[in-house]
Parts: structure tokens; sequence; C-alpha cells
């Protein structure tokens, strides 16, 4: 068994300012290299922005159709005081000879977001964005809704809500 040579207590205090030194160095490593934001918002001047995925999908109806999978709870009473809100979503027309259509659904109080239908014409994949909507009040299920004019396949490659607060 070993002995130490001497009888005398350790001394903490240089301990706690090491462990002092290295947590103040972590927290400043890390908001140097995260900053202050955390996946899917983002800082603005006197707000934020944040961002809600929903996911990828595809569709050949030529009538209003969820989106399997594609849908996610807001609670939109946790964002604060709410400046603008719209939908975006990155559409692709594989044949490139129609319109698709694409919107949010309040599937909680069974109704369209108003003014979240958006379209695109043509082959080129794009990122479109609604008008301003308004998200109800409280926790709702939201789900996106896609249609085709003629019926051909139509790729959802993105679709988000984008929020932005005071």
């Amino acid at each position: 068994m070993a002995k130490r040579s001497s009888n005398k207590p350790l001394n903490p205090i240089p301990l706690v300012g090491i462990v002092g030194l290295l947590l103040l160095f972590v927290v400043f490593i890390s908001r140097f290299i995260v900053g202050s934001n955390v996946l899917g918002t983002s800082d603005s001047v006197g707000g934020k922005e944040f961002y809600i995925p929903f996911g990828t999908g595809t569709n050949t109806s030529t009538d209003w159709i969820d989106v399997g999978g594609v849908a996610a709870y807001v609670d939109s009473r946790l964002y604060g005081k709410i400046k603008k809100v719209v939908f975006e979503a990155s559409l692709g027309i594989p044949s490139g000879n129609q319109t698709a259509y694409v919107r949010l659904f309040n599937a909680t109080d069974k109704h369209p977001v108003w003014y979240s239908e958006i379209s695109l014409s043509g082959s080129t994949p794009s990122l479109i964005t609604s008008s301003a909507i308004t998200l109800d009040s409280g926790n709702k299920l939201y789900q996106v809704q896609m249609k085709s004019q003629l019926g051909a396949p139509t790729n959802l490659l993105l679709g988000r809500i984008h929020i932005v607060t005071y």
C-alpha cells in the first residue's frame, strides 16, 4: 500500500480553477463554432427564423391527396410573437408537361391552410414560396397535400414551414 509523503489535505482551489477554465473554454469554442442557433433556426435582426421540415414524396393524383408521411405537428404558441409564416416547397415534374400544385392542410381541424397553395409548371425543379399564411393557434398536425394537372408523376423534393419572429 502506497503512503502519502505528507499528511496535508489537498487544496481544492487549483482544481476548481482548472475545471472552471475548461468549462469557459468549451462554452466559448461551442459558441464560436456553432453560434447561438439550433438546427432549423437562424438569427435575424431583432428576431429569429425557424424552418420546420416535412420531407419528400411523390404524387400522381389529379385531386388533392395527402403525401404519405409528409406531416408535422406545429404548436404556434411556442414561437412567441410571429412576424410572418410562409410555406416553401421544391417541386420537380419529370415529364415537364403539366402543372403541379402543393398546399398545407390542417389535419387537426380538417381544412386547407389559407393562402398556402403554390404551383409549378415546367421541368426544372424549383423552390416556390406561398403568400403569407396563418398558423392556427395551438398544437396542430399540418399535412402536405399535392395534385397534378394531368396525373403524371410529380415529386416533392422539399417541403417546410418558414417562421420569422420579431
